[in-house]
């Protein structure tokens, strides 16, 4: 895999890619960092039998997780030590088993101690969910 860097300094970047999104976590889901700039991250995954539900179906809690980084890491990529306060998604599509999800975080606003950021999730270019979270700045207690 090679992340895009799309503007971010070369230290934050390495810094997260070697930590901030290295965890256990995103290597069992498979969680791949595709792009990153200020402000925004674009994380993807492959739709495998792992996150599977009993309907066949992308489980929500792999959607939500999908959502959760490329938004954490978006919030990440303004120097910040991010941990997730509140999270919002809506299911509008079912994920598709044996398909590519791609998911775009965004940073919405930056304030002092709070970032709130949104997160859409797309299959084949066609939007599956969409999320809002608010995370708090570790750095910033």
């Amino acid at each position: 895999m090679h992340t895009v860097n799309k503007g971010i300094e070369p230290q934050l970047f390495e810094e997260i890619i070697e930590k901030s999104f290295n965890s256990p976590f995103h290597k069992l889901l498979n969680f791949e960092l595709m792009e990153l700039g200020r402000g925004t991250a674009v994380v993807e995954m492959d739709a495998k039998e792992n996150v599977q539900n009993a309907l066949g179906i992308v489980h929500g809690g792999a959607t939500a997780s999908l959502c959760d980084t490329a938004m954490g890491i978006a919030v990440r990529s303004l120097g910040t030590i991010p941990t997730t306060v509140e999270m919002k998604v809506n299911y509008l599509l079912p994920g598709p088993m044996g398909k590519r999800l791609r998911a775009v975080g965004k940073v919405i606003k930056e304030g002092r101690t709070i970032i709130v950021a949104e997160g859409e999730i797309y299959c084949d270019e066609r939007l599956i969910a969409k999320s809002i979270g608010t995370y708090f700045d570790l750095n910033r207690q």
